[in-house]
């Protein structure tokens, strides 16, 4: 029963879509549709002002604003319900029994077929990869990447354990890397990856999280410690997560001339998704003898020190 239930569900779901396809085309993108509506909007509303007295133009000025805030609010509906994020049958081709998809116009056999998808961290994203290799081989990867290509959609398509499914990874690059010679393009990028597999297996934040631009301000302008005389400052930096979901917080610590710590202050970044860069900013309190400040990451939970400057 519960399977009939979530094909009703998916056919109602596509019927729905298909009511609105004639209006956004095919390959349809929020972006594309916000650019058309924006240029249809300016050129009814151009026509109008020149063309009709003040009472005509206002009227119908202020219907095509209603009718662009509504186009805005369905497309945002279109969104929220993931109208925007579906892939052509020509990026996605047909599936396989082994899990890979056939090509297509534009085949991508590592996109899954499956509904539920989850983001994937920077370090684990191999598109880019995968679409190069598929160049060098006109377009059709050959046999040796199957099982690599299982084990990444697998990845694409689990929220959990995917450590142990990027160990599964690494595994499949074997086959794949007798392909290519030593020093070779294709050999670059298997070695890279798997690097980059064996930084995610590891789960060491210190791999995927940086803390880069820090400064400290004071009243806008950017300081040293050492001329601050036991005042309050501004701590800014960006922190930049390439790993999963983690959350942290930064520490700032200030060092008098004998590198002896005088005082440290601990304020919460929060989490991070994968892929995203967060803004820090704070106030710390500047002991008089300070003389130099590190600041460093910290992941709230296990709690290790993950990178500092």
């Amino acid at each position: 029963m519960a399977a009939d239930d979530s094909t009703s569900d998916g056919e109602a779901s596509s019927e729905a879509f298909e009511i609105v396809a004639p209006l956004t085309g095919e390959d349809p993108n929020l972006g594309s549709f916000f650019l058309v509506v924006g240029a249809v909007t300016c050129v009814f509303i151009a026509v109008f002002q020149f063309t009709l007295p003040e009472g005509v133009r206002l009227l119908l000025t202020g219907g095509v604003l209603l009718v662009t805030i509504l186009s805005a609010i369905v497309a945002s509906l279109l969104e929220t319900l993931g109208y925007f994020d579906q892939e052509s049958a020509a990026d996605e081709g047909s599936e396989r029994t082994d899990g890979t998809t056939t090509e297509g116009a534009e085949g991508k056999p590592w996109t899954p077929t499956a509904d539920t998808r989850y983001p994937l961290p920077p370090i684990v994203n191999f598109d880019d990869e995968l679409r190069t290799y598929q160049e060098m081989f006109d377009g059709d990867l050959p046999g040796e990447f199957d099982e690599f290509v299982a084990e990444y959609k697998r990845l694409k398509t689990t929220k959990g354990n995917r450590v142990n499914i990027a160990s599964d990874l690494r595994a499949d690059l074997n086959p794949i890397g007798v392909l290519f010679d030593e020093g070779s393009r294709g050999a670059e990028i298997h070695d890279d990856i798997g690097d980059r597999l064996l930084r995610y297996i590891k789960n060491d934040a210190v791999e995927y999280l940086s803390l880069t631009d820090v400064g400290f301000y004071d009243d806008g302008n950017e300081v040293d410690v050492a001329s601050v005389d036991d005042g309050v400052i501004r701590a800014e930096a960006s922190v930049e997560n390439e790993g999963e979901a983690t959350t942290v917080e930064v520490i700032v610590e200030f060092f008098d001339s004998d590198g002896t710590s005088l005082r440290r202050d601990t304020s919460p970044v929060g989490e991070i998704s994968p892929g995203a860069t967060e803004t820090f900013d704070a106030d710390v309190y500047v002991p008089s003898a300070a003389e130099r400040a590190t600041t460093t990451l910290q992941v709230t939970n296990p709690g290790t020190r993950v990178a500092s400057t």
